[in-house]
């Protein structure tokens, strides 16, 4: 019978093979590389343009909201502007209604 002999021990004595499959073996390397940093350079890109629309965007909701604050702002200058003789407060009277507790179990009386 023939023994069972391991890869490790199956070598190739001849130089020209050795060279052969290290040359074949830099070639797949090399490859390897270039495969890797295109998609490193696609995925960086991605990630770039997705960075970018973001930005846009949030400029584009910041002087969305700068516009409606000072269009509000406007407003109240013209409100402000009119209303030069009135006070900054309105003056009002209340009456304090006191609640029993039979009123308060029953609620308002309307329904809910």
């Amino acid at each position: 019978m023939n023994p069972r002999v391991s890869s490790v021990e199956v070598r190739t004595r001849n130089p020209i093979l050795q060279s052969l499959a290290l040359a074949l073996l830099g070639v797949a390397l090399v490859a390897a590389l270039i495969m890797g940093a295109v998609v490193f350079a696609v995925l960086l890109g991605i990630f770039a343009v997705g960075y970018l629309v973001s930005l846009v965007y949030a400029w584009w909701r910041l002087r969305r909201i700068r516009r409606r604050v000072a269009s509000v702002d406007a407003a109240f200058s013209v409100e402000a502007r009119g209303a030069e003789g009135k006070s900054g407060y309105i003056e009002g009277e209340f009456e304090v209604v006191e609640v029993t507790a039979e009123a308060a179990r029953r609620g308002s009386g309307r329904p809910a």
